[in-house]
């Protein structure tokens, strides 16, 4: 019987696994935000490119870039306005040691995950709108910087890959609602599409596996997170057609997520039969196919880590009934 971490891995290089994974149980993640100056943008504070980040109870404590606080207020002058962390600066190895010390490598998937991708990072500097603006009335200029973000990115991940050793790397950069696109396919395609394609052939010439991190309608670029080299989609939500995108894809490319965030099932005041229920679903719909493993989230409104570990215990609790229960009947038991 394939270990947990088997398992999982069976899934992102795209061969059959023997039960549903689950990112939850068989994964530790790393990361997330870039390497700071002058704050932790998790609690609050400014990062290495001069943003100051908020975290608002309402928000369950996720950061966002204060509002109406632009750090860059003309894409044109970019090069005048942008300052990049010293990567140098951070002391990789004792971070990695202390992070990484209480857990197996034989017993979980490590993942190291990095927020602000390119459009991401854009649209903290000067906020969504004028983000968008930018990409039309100035491509040139957008792709000069997403070029520099790009660079920075890879410095990071050799970082990461030195002293983390992850086994796969999930870059964030949401570019779409739950409606649809923040932008046009095509401008997807030109604007963002080529440097991440950058970042995930550094990425898999380090012998890490790249995995996309898009919250949101975004099936119609499925192709395109393939084409750039993207093991798989994590988050993926269920205003996608998530069983067909498994039978279309499943045994080329991974999705990760299907919990209904957006629903009842993401409410923090929601029974617990409804978080149960909503885990049981995930697994009896998209369990049977290949390239699935379950994730999901609930946000509670709180600053409190305890608080917020409370509002993944349902899901976690009966996604280890599941697994439980599949062991047993693979086992004869």
């Amino acid at each position: 019987m394939l270990s947990p971490r088997e398992n999982l891995l069976n899934m992102y290089n795209h061969r059959p696994t023997e039960y549903v994974p689950s990112t939850f149980l068989d994964q530790k993640g790393f990361g997330v935000f870039d390497p700071i100056e002058k704050g932790d943008p998790a609690k609050g504070g400014y990062d290495g490119f001069g943003v100051r980040w908020v975290t608002p109870r309402s928000a369950g404590g996720a950061p966002i870039p204060a509002p109406n606080e632009f750090v860059l207020t003309d894409i044109t002058k970019w090069k005048e306005q942008v300052t990049f962390p010293d990567l140098d600066s951070v002391d990789w190895e004792e971070r990695a040691r202390v992070e990484t010390a209480p857990f197996s490598r034989e017993e979980k998937v490590f993942d190291y995950s990095n927020g602000n991708g390119v459009f991401e990072r854009l649209g903290a500097l000067m906020g969504i709108e004028e983000a968008l603006i930018a990409m039309i009335e100035e491509p040139e200029a957008v792709n000069d910087l997403f070029t520099a973000i790009t660079d920075f990115k890879i410095k990071y991940a050799e970082k990461v890959a030195k002293y983390y050793k992850p086994d796969t790397f999930t870059y964030f950069d949401d570019v779409a609602t739950a409606r649809g696109l923040f932008m046009s396919p095509s401008t997807f395609r030109t604007l963002i599409k080529p440097h991440h394609q950058r970042l995930y052939k550094a990425l898999r010439d380090m012998g890490i596996i790249p995995v996309y991190h898009l919250c949101g309608k975004g099936e119609e670029l499925v192709e395109d997170i393939m084409e750039i080299g993207a093991a798989g989609w994590s988050s993926i939500q269920p205003m996608n057609d998530i069983v067909g995108l498994l039978k279309k894809y499943g045994d080329r490319f991974s999705f990760i997520g299907g919990y209904d965030t957006s629903g009842r099932p993401g409410y923090p005041d929601a029974d617990p039969e409804i978080y149960y229920a909503e885990v049981r679903r995930c697994v009896e719909t998209y369990g049977p196919y290949q390239g699935y493993a379950f994730s999901g989230y609930i946000m509670k409104p709180t600053l409190d880590p305890r608080e917020m570990l409370e509002g993944f215990m349902p899901m976690i609790q009966e996604m280890g009934r599941l697994r439980k229960a599949e062991l047993d009947r693979l086992a004869g038991k």
